[in-house]
This record gives structure tokens, sequence and C-alpha cells, in this order.
């Protein structure tokens, strides 16, 4: 053991130094030793090495082993996190710097799309920079401790952290990879904004949100989702009973949770596309059309609909992602 690295919700993370091949890793230990949860993780992690991880900007699982009853898994030793990034340097990126992260991350998705596996945790602290001093913006994907198959998860199953869920686990509808490019769009805002696109604490805010940037979703959605009780009612007073976001009111009446509506940084936009060209400082008519770009693809990306939302083999022949520089193209 060299060094404590964090905490988690699944135990911690721990620099330890391989002393048979001399080689620094990074060993999870969790805290519930065999439980179902951490032999599934080891299942996905299996599967996954049938990837070449270097190519596919996914991190490098070396092996799993017991410690005092703990389960450990060992990795690549990596830098630190896109959230880290961020916060220590309290400003947004550039979006040079933004494209190569989106199109680091496409091509691992599109790899796990090809092995029918969903990541499901897809937000800034589960990014990590390689190596930012020699390797600047080189990323790998990294905690698959929720990652199911396709298929698997039961329609209703409630996972991600609320910021970066996506509307098809808001609402209790079928799951599919799709998920995972919702959480890259969020993550391309976050990299934009500097901060988060949706609340981390309250889900009628996040749905409030939701409309206010992107609309609402299709009727047939409503009509098919397990969870549209919570947060629309029928609007009776129209002859097409069309659905309508609930009040605060409502919505406690509903689910006995008290609703926060917090103020955001993104209040005054009229939508998604008003924030994004008013947060750009005056620009030349090459930045604006880089903008214009970025924010095509984020609209892709954040459809609400996940049957319409982009797919990473789609994504990478983006006008944003193919304006990528050549110093970045080997990767």
């Amino acid at each position: 053991l060299e060094t404590f690295c964090k905490n988690g919700g699944f135990g911690q993370v721990v620099k330890c130094l391989n002393l048979i091949a001399g080689k620094t890793t990074a060993v999870k230990i969790h805290k519930d030793g065999e439980s179902e949860s951490i032999l599934w993780e080891i299942e996905m992690l299996k599967a996954i090495r049938s990837l070449d991880t270097e190519k596919k900007n996914i991190i490098k699982f070396i092996e799993d082993f017991k410690c005092h009853d703990c389960s450990c898994l060992a990795f690549e030793m990596l830098d630190k996190s896109l959230w880290d990034l961020i916060e220590k340097e309290g400003m947004p990126l550039s979006l040079n710097e933004i494209r190569p992260v989106t199109q680091q991350l496409m091509v691992a998705f599109e790899a796990l799309k090809g092995l029918g596996i969903m990541h499901l945790d897809v937000k800034p602290d589960n990014v990590m920079l390689v190596n930012h001093k020699d390797q600047p913006f080189r990323i790998k994907l990294i905690d698959f401790g929720l990652a199911h198959p396709v298929g698997v998860l039961e329609t209703g199953t409630v996972m991600q952290v609320l910021a970066y869920r996506a509307p098809e686990i808001m609402l209790g509808l079928p799951l599919s990879e799709a998920v995972d490019i919702w959480g890259v769009g969020c993550i391309m805002a976050y990299m934009y904004f500097g901060d988060h696109l949706f609340p981390f604490r309250c889900q009628y805010n996040w749905m409030r949100t939701l409309l206010h940037l992107l609309g609402q979703p299709e009727e047939d959605q409503l009509n098919d989702a397990m969870h549209t009780w919570k947060y629309f009612s029928r609007d009776h007073g129209s002859t097409t009973q069309r659905w309508r976001l609930k009040t605060p009111g409502e919505y406690e009446d509903a689910t006995g949770v008290r609703a926060k509506v917090l103020m955001t940084f993104l209040e005054f936009s009229e939508n998604l596309e008003d924030a994004v060209e008013g947060w750009s400082e005056k620009q030349d008519a090459i930045e604006y059309e880089d903008t214009m770009a970025f924010l095509s693809l984020l609209k892709d990306c954040l459809h609400v609909d996940p049957a319409r939302r982009i797919c990473p083999g789609e994504a990478l022949k983006h006008r944003f992602i193919t304006m990528i520089p050549h110093s970045y193209s080997k990767w």
C-alpha cells in the first residue's frame, strides 16, 4: 500500500505497488465482501477484457483477489478525474479540449455497444485523465460497478446519480445503450459550462429542468412510462387531455416528497440552444461554426427520446468530432 486515493459508496480505492510486476496499481476494495454486485462487476470487467482497452479508452482491469475477507479489484493507475480537473481549475474547457474527450468517450461506448454492455454510471468522476501532463486530455472510462448487459435490468430500475440520469430511467421506460450517450451529453455540457446541466438533489426539479431546456417528452413516452404519475397530470381542462407537469404541490401530494425548486445558472436561458449560444463570448465566423457544431452534437446526445438519440458510431462521424486536431488523431 502506497497511498489512499478516494472513498466511495462501494468502499475505497488505494494506490498500491505490485511487487512482482514492479508497477503501481489502483486497487478498489469493496466493503461488502463477496456480494452479488461485486461478482457482477467482475463478470463485466472480464467481458471487457476482450477489447483492446488502450485503443478503446477503457481502464485496464488486471486481476481480482481477496484480502482479509475483502474483495479487491486491481486496475492500471491513472491520473485524475475530469471532475477533479474542472473543479480544481474552476473554469470550463474550450471546445478544442472538449472535442478529444468527447471523441474518446464515443470510441469507448461504440466498443461497449458491440459487446451489448451498458455502463450506467457515466459522470465526470468516472472519466479519468491518463497522464494529463504528458498526454493532455487523453482519457479512459472507469468504474463498471453498475454495468449490465442490455435487456437484463427490469424496466423501472433506478440507476445513475440524479444529475446524469437519463429520461428513460426517470420515467421508467426500457433501457438501452442510449442511456450512456445521454451521460456523454451531460458531460459535454459540464465541460462547456463548468457546471452540471441537471440538479443533483430533487427529482421534480430535474424534470422541470428537462422541460425548460429540452421540452416535454412525447405523449407516447408518457403514456407508456411507469413513473409518469409522479411528475405529470392529465390536463382535463383541454379537449385533448394532454400531459402537463405537476405543480410542486401536486408532486408532493402524489409522492410524499417536498419539491425543492432552486434557481440555476440556466434559468435565464429560454432553452438549451439559448444557453449554449449565450455562454460564448464574441466569436469570429470559424468559432461560431464550431460552437454550432458542438450544439448540434449536444442536442443529438440529449434527445429526450432514446430511440432518436445519436449512437456512438454516428457521433464519431459528426462534424464536431471530425474537426478534431491532428495531434489527437492517434487516440
